[in-house]
C-alpha cells in the first residue's frame, strides 16, 4: 500500500490536529485593574463637631495672663473633616473669623473679642493672626467689639471615607477698658478651608457669652 504522506493512520492530516489543537489552548482572560478613587476634595464635607461650656478660664492672647469666667459661657473647641472616596493629602489655607456680636453699640472704648490660641494643639503665632477695631473717622480711635482672624497654611490628610478632628482653643483678644456689656453677646465664628484644587469647604459656629461673665 502506497503511504500518503501527511497523513496517521486514521486518515486525519497533521494540519488538521495542529488546527484542531490551537483551538483546545485554554483562553486566559486578562482583567484590567480597577483605578482608585481619585483623590477629591469635593467628596468632603466640614463642621463644628465639640464645644466647651462652663466657668472657662481663657487664655488672654499675647499675654501671660488668664482670665476665668463668672458666668458659663459656650466656646466652639473642634471641627471634623468627613471624608467620602479618595484620601486628601494637601495643605489648605485654614481661616478662623470671629465676628463682632450683633445688638451691641459701644460707640466710645474697647472691649475684648475671641482669637484662636491655638490651632491642632499648637500656639498660633501672632503673624497668623489680626485684631480690627472699628475706628472713628480721620482721628483713627478704636471702639466697639474687634473682629479677629486667624489664617495659616496647614496640613490637612484624611483617609478615603475617612475623619479628621482638629481641635481649636479660643482666647481673649484685644483690649478692656472695663466697658460693661450688659447684654448676651454672641460671636459668630466661621472656619473656611481653602484646598489647594480651588475647593473651599465652610462651617459656623458662636461663642456665645451672658451677661455678668466678665471676660469681655
Amino acid at each position: 500500500m502506497t503511504e500518503i504522506k501527511g497523513r496517521t493512520e486514521n486518515g486525519l492530516s497533521r494540519r488538521t490536529m495542529v488546527k484542531g489543537a490551537a483551538w483546545s489552548v485554554p483562553v486566559i482572560a486578562v482583567a484590567a485593574a480597577t483605578p482608585m478613587a481619585a483623590a477629591s476634595t469635593t467628596n468632603a464635607s466640614l463642621a463644628w463637631t465639640d464645644s466647651d461650656f462652663g466657668l472657662l478660664s481663657l487664655q488672654l492672647i499675647d499675654g501671660d495672663a488668664t482670665l476665668g469666667a463668672q458666668v458659663a459661657i459656650t466656646v466652639p473647641s473642634e471641627f471634623t473633616f468627613t471624608n467620602g472616596p479618595g484620601a486628601i493629602s494637601d495643605n489648605a489655607t485654614v481661616t478662623i473669623t470671629v465676628g463682632r456680636p450683633s445688638g451691641i453699640n459701644i460707640p466710645v472704648g474697647r472691649a475684648r473679642g475671641f482669637g484662636v490660641y491655638s490651632y491642632n494643639g499648637v500656639e498660633t503665632p501672632a503673624s497668623t493672626r489680626t485684631v480690627t477695631y472699628q475706628t472713628v473717622p480721620v482721628v483713627g480711635t478704636e471702639f466697639g467689639v474687634p473682629e479677629t482672624t486667624y489664617s495659616a497654611v496647614q496640613p490637612v490628610s484624611v483617609a478615603s471615607d475617612g475623619t479628621l478632628a482638629v481641635p481649636v482653643e479660643f482666647g481673649l483678644a484685644g483690649t478692656s477698658d472695663l466697658i460693661s456689656i450688659s447684654a448676651l453677646a454672641s460671636f459668630p465664628v466661621t472656619l473656611t478651608v481653602d484646598f489647594s484644587d480651588g475647593t473651599t469647604l465652610t462651617a459656623s459656629s458662636t461663642i456665645s457669652v451672658p451677661v455678668g461673665a466678665g471676660v469681655l
